[in-house]
Protein backbone atom coordinates (compact mmCIF):
# COMPACT_ATOMS: atom_id res chain seq x y z
CA UNK A 1 0.00 0.00 0.00
CA UNK A 2 1.51 3.07 -1.15
CA UNK A 3 1.69 6.05 1.06
CA UNK A 4 -0.66 9.47 0.66
CA UNK A 5 2.63 11.26 0.27
CA UNK A 6 3.36 9.13 -2.71
CA UNK A 7 -0.17 9.16 -4.19
CA UNK A 8 0.10 13.36 -3.95
CA UNK A 9 0.81 14.73 -7.51
CA UNK A 10 2.60 17.75 -7.74
CA UNK A 11 -0.01 20.17 -8.08
CA UNK A 12 -1.87 19.42 -4.43
CA UNK A 13 1.45 20.41 -2.63
CA UNK A 14 1.02 23.02 -0.44
CA UNK A 15 4.36 24.70 -1.71
CA UNK A 16 3.42 24.19 -5.44
CA UNK A 17 -0.38 25.35 -6.28
CA UNK A 18 -1.87 24.79 -9.30
CA UNK A 19 -0.90 26.98 -12.46
CA UNK A 20 -4.26 28.83 -12.17
CA UNK A 21 -4.06 29.06 -8.67
CA UNK A 22 -0.21 30.39 -8.61
CA UNK A 23 1.22 34.25 -8.46
CA UNK A 24 1.12 36.34 -11.52
CA UNK A 25 5.07 38.00 -12.40
CA UNK A 26 4.78 41.28 -11.45
CA UNK A 27 1.83 41.74 -9.33
CA UNK A 28 1.66 41.51 -5.71
CA UNK A 29 -0.11 38.89 -4.30
CA UNK A 30 -1.40 41.38 -1.53
CA UNK A 31 -2.43 44.55 -3.52
CA UNK A 32 -3.83 45.92 -0.55
CA UNK A 33 -0.27 45.60 1.46
CA UNK A 34 0.38 44.81 4.81
CA UNK A 35 -2.89 45.90 7.32
CA UNK A 36 -1.35 48.99 9.36
CA UNK A 37 -0.21 47.35 13.27
CA UNK A 38 -2.52 48.96 15.58
CA UNK A 39 -1.58 51.46 18.13
CA UNK A 40 -1.57 50.21 21.36
CA UNK A 41 -4.10 52.14 23.60
CA UNK A 42 -2.58 54.04 26.91
CA UNK A 43 -4.00 52.75 30.24
CA UNK A 44 -6.81 55.16 31.75
CA UNK A 45 -7.40 56.98 27.92
CA UNK A 46 -10.23 55.21 25.93
CA UNK A 47 -11.98 56.12 22.73
CA UNK A 48 -14.07 58.92 24.32
CA UNK A 49 -12.13 62.01 24.55
CA UNK A 50 -9.20 60.58 26.87
CA UNK A 51 -11.71 58.58 28.95
CA UNK A 52 -11.93 58.80 32.24
CA UNK A 53 -9.26 60.80 33.09
CA UNK A 54 -10.77 63.75 30.94
CA UNK A 55 -14.08 62.76 31.99
CA UNK A 56 -12.72 63.16 35.67
CA UNK A 57 -11.35 66.71 34.83
CA UNK A 58 -14.51 68.15 33.43
CA UNK A 59 -16.31 66.88 36.23
CA UNK A 60 -13.70 68.22 39.13
CA UNK A 61 -14.25 71.66 36.65
CA UNK A 62 -17.85 71.14 37.13
CA UNK A 63 -17.83 70.80 40.66
CA UNK A 64 -15.43 73.97 41.27
CA UNK A 65 -18.18 76.21 39.73
CA UNK A 66 -20.80 74.42 41.48
CA UNK A 67 -22.66 77.57 43.56
CA UNK A 68 -22.40 76.27 47.41
CA UNK A 69 -24.35 77.88 50.17
CA UNK A 70 -21.87 79.51 52.92
CA UNK A 71 -22.61 81.55 56.16
CA UNK A 72 -20.39 83.74 57.58
CA UNK A 73 -21.99 85.40 60.87
CA UNK A 74 -25.28 86.71 60.13
CA UNK A 75 -25.09 86.58 56.31
CA UNK A 76 -25.71 83.86 53.87
CA UNK A 77 -24.70 83.66 50.08
CA UNK A 78 -24.25 81.41 47.54
CA UNK A 79 -20.53 81.15 46.19
CA UNK A 80 -18.84 79.01 43.71
CA UNK A 81 -17.34 75.80 45.95
CA UNK A 82 -13.44 76.72 44.32
CA UNK A 83 -13.73 79.62 46.48
CA UNK A 84 -15.36 78.48 49.40
CA UNK A 85 -12.47 75.81 49.32
CA UNK A 86 -10.09 78.51 49.14
CA UNK A 87 -12.13 80.83 52.01
CA UNK A 88 -11.58 77.55 53.97
CA UNK A 89 -7.71 77.65 53.44
CA UNK A 90 -7.31 81.13 54.35
CA UNK A 91 -9.09 80.53 57.76
CA UNK A 92 -6.77 77.52 58.15
CA UNK A 93 -3.96 79.54 57.32
CA UNK A 94 -4.93 82.49 59.97
CA UNK A 95 -5.40 80.01 62.61
CA UNK A 96 -1.81 79.13 61.97
CA UNK A 97 -2.15 75.94 59.68
CA UNK A 98 1.02 76.49 57.91
CA UNK A 99 0.43 73.63 55.73
CA UNK A 100 -2.53 76.00 53.99
CA UNK A 101 -0.40 78.75 54.28
CA UNK A 102 1.81 77.09 52.17
CA UNK A 103 -0.25 75.88 49.55
CA UNK A 104 -2.31 79.68 49.21
CA UNK A 105 1.20 80.81 48.96
CA UNK A 106 1.86 78.83 45.74
CA UNK A 107 -1.59 79.56 44.04
CA UNK A 108 -0.92 83.23 44.66
CA UNK A 109 2.44 83.01 43.02
CA UNK A 110 1.36 81.03 40.12
CA UNK A 111 -1.50 82.98 39.33
CA UNK A 112 0.14 86.37 39.81
CA UNK A 113 2.86 84.98 37.71
CA UNK A 114 0.28 84.05 34.87
CA UNK A 115 -1.31 87.31 35.09
CA UNK A 116 2.03 89.27 34.41
CA UNK A 117 2.90 87.10 32.39
CA UNK A 118 -0.19 88.00 30.21
CA UNK A 119 -0.18 91.37 31.17
CA UNK A 120 2.96 91.59 29.81
CA UNK A 121 2.00 89.99 26.42
CA UNK A 122 -0.83 91.94 25.75
CA UNK A 123 1.02 95.17 26.28
CA UNK A 124 3.87 94.22 23.93
CA UNK A 125 0.75 93.62 21.42
CA UNK A 126 -0.77 96.88 21.92
CA UNK A 127 2.62 98.63 21.54
CA UNK A 128 3.19 96.74 18.36
CA UNK A 129 -0.30 96.68 16.94
CA UNK A 130 -0.44 100.90 17.45
CA UNK A 131 3.11 101.36 15.66
CA UNK A 132 1.78 99.55 12.51
CA UNK A 133 -1.75 100.85 12.61
CA UNK A 134 -1.69 104.21 13.30
CA UNK A 135 0.28 105.75 10.49
CA UNK A 136 -2.30 104.28 7.59
CA UNK A 137 -5.05 105.83 10.33
CA UNK A 138 -3.45 109.41 10.28
CA UNK A 139 -2.10 108.72 6.15
CA UNK A 140 -6.32 108.49 5.72
CA UNK A 141 -7.38 111.35 7.93
CA UNK A 142 -4.41 114.44 6.34
CA UNK A 143 -6.22 113.14 3.13
CA UNK A 144 -9.46 113.63 4.20
CA UNK A 145 -10.64 109.41 3.11
CA UNK A 146 -12.39 107.46 5.80
CA UNK A 147 -10.81 105.30 8.07
CA UNK A 148 -9.64 101.96 6.95
CA UNK A 149 -11.33 98.96 7.80
CA UNK A 150 -8.99 97.83 10.55
CA UNK A 151 -9.91 96.94 13.76
CA UNK A 152 -9.52 97.58 16.64
CA UNK A 153 -8.90 101.26 15.92
CA UNK A 154 -5.42 102.37 17.33
CA UNK A 155 -6.72 104.91 19.45
CA UNK A 156 -9.28 102.40 21.17
CA UNK A 157 -6.26 100.95 23.13
CA UNK A 158 -6.29 102.76 26.58
CA UNK A 159 -2.81 101.80 28.70
CA UNK A 160 -3.16 102.11 31.75
CA UNK A 161 1.11 103.57 32.65
CA UNK A 162 0.31 102.84 36.33
CA UNK A 163 -0.45 99.25 36.33
CA UNK A 164 0.28 98.48 32.15
CA UNK A 165 -3.13 96.94 32.71
CA UNK A 166 -4.15 97.71 28.87
CA UNK A 167 -8.22 97.77 28.12
CA UNK A 168 -9.63 98.16 24.68
CA UNK A 169 -12.78 100.69 23.96
CA UNK A 170 -14.21 100.41 20.90
CA UNK A 171 -15.26 97.33 18.27
CA UNK A 172 -12.46 95.17 17.47
CA UNK A 173 -14.33 93.25 14.32
CA UNK A 174 -15.79 94.74 11.18
CA UNK A 175 -19.73 93.08 12.61
CA UNK A 176 -18.68 94.86 15.93
CA UNK A 177 -18.60 98.02 14.25
CA UNK A 178 -21.88 97.56 12.28
CA UNK A 179 -23.47 96.58 15.20
CA UNK A 180 -22.53 99.27 16.97
CA UNK A 181 -23.41 101.57 14.12
CA UNK A 182 -26.60 100.45 14.23
CA UNK A 183 -27.14 100.96 18.01
CA UNK A 184 -26.02 104.55 17.77
CA UNK A 185 -28.59 105.14 14.68
CA UNK A 186 -31.39 103.66 17.40
CA UNK A 187 -29.87 105.96 20.48
CA UNK A 188 -30.37 108.83 18.48
CA UNK A 189 -34.01 107.95 17.34
CA UNK A 190 -34.72 107.28 20.42
CA UNK A 191 -33.70 110.42 22.56
CA UNK A 192 -37.21 112.60 21.97
CA UNK A 193 -38.78 109.46 23.42
CA UNK A 194 -36.14 109.25 26.51
CA UNK A 195 -37.18 113.10 27.54
CA UNK A 196 -40.74 112.46 26.93
CA UNK A 197 -40.78 109.54 29.08
CA UNK A 198 -38.62 111.45 31.91
CA UNK A 199 -40.93 113.66 31.96
CA UNK A 200 -43.89 111.94 32.32
CA UNK A 201 -42.11 109.80 35.08
CA UNK A 202 -41.45 112.87 36.86
CA UNK A 203 -45.09 113.28 37.21
CA UNK A 204 -46.15 109.50 37.71
CA UNK A 205 -42.84 108.11 39.34
CA UNK A 206 -45.24 104.68 40.51
CA UNK A 207 -46.21 104.42 36.88
CA UNK A 208 -44.30 101.09 36.41
CA UNK A 209 -44.97 100.83 32.71
CA UNK A 210 -43.22 104.10 32.03
CA UNK A 211 -40.56 103.03 34.51
CA UNK A 212 -39.63 99.82 31.99
CA UNK A 213 -39.60 101.94 29.20
CA UNK A 214 -37.36 104.41 30.85
CA UNK A 215 -35.26 101.84 31.74
CA UNK A 216 -34.95 100.64 28.21
CA UNK A 217 -34.31 103.93 26.72
CA UNK A 218 -31.65 105.27 29.35
CA UNK A 219 -29.52 102.60 27.93
CA UNK A 220 -29.35 103.98 24.72
CA UNK A 221 -28.61 107.55 26.28
CA UNK A 222 -26.08 105.84 28.25
CA UNK A 223 -24.60 104.41 25.04
CA UNK A 224 -24.40 108.00 23.28
CA UNK A 225 -22.51 109.37 26.53
CA UNK A 226 -19.96 106.79 26.29
CA UNK A 227 -19.57 106.72 22.70
CA UNK A 228 -19.42 110.63 23.01
CA UNK A 229 -16.27 110.36 25.25
CA UNK A 230 -15.02 107.99 22.55
CA UNK A 231 -14.93 110.69 20.04
CA UNK A 232 -13.82 113.04 22.26
CA UNK A 233 -10.63 111.24 22.95
CA UNK A 234 -10.27 110.42 19.28
CA UNK A 235 -10.22 113.65 18.16
CA UNK A 236 -8.12 114.55 21.47
CA UNK A 237 -5.28 112.66 20.31
CA UNK A 238 -5.76 114.07 16.39
CA UNK A 239 -5.11 117.23 17.87
CA UNK A 240 -1.92 115.97 19.62
CA UNK A 241 -0.13 114.08 16.63
CA UNK A 242 -1.17 117.20 14.58
CA UNK A 243 0.76 119.79 16.66
CA UNK A 244 3.71 116.82 17.14
CA UNK A 245 3.83 116.68 13.36
CA UNK A 246 7.08 118.94 11.80
CA UNK A 247 6.34 121.62 10.41
CA UNK A 248 7.49 122.56 6.76
CA UNK A 249 10.37 125.11 7.00
CA UNK A 250 8.77 129.28 6.53
CA UNK A 251 10.18 130.65 2.72
CA UNK A 252 13.06 133.14 3.67
CA UNK A 253 11.20 136.74 4.01
CA UNK A 254 14.03 139.17 2.59
CA UNK A 255 13.43 142.95 3.42
CA UNK A 256 13.13 144.82 0.89
CA UNK A 257 15.82 147.64 -0.19
CA UNK A 258 15.04 151.05 0.18
CA UNK A 259 14.96 153.24 -2.64
CA UNK A 260 17.47 155.97 -2.46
Amino acid sequence: MSSNKENRSASSNYRKPPVEHQFKKGRSGNPKGRPPRKKAVQPGFGALGGGIADRLAAMALDEAGRPVTVQEGDKVAQIPAMQALLRTMFRAAARGDTKAGRQLLEVIARAESARTEKALGLLQFSAEYIEKHAPIFEKHEREGLSPPDIYPHPDDFIINEATGEVTIDGPTTKDEAGARKAVRQRALESMGRYFEVEAALAKKPTDRALGREFKELKKYQDFLEKDSERNFRHEALRQARRALEPKPPEPNKKTPRSKE
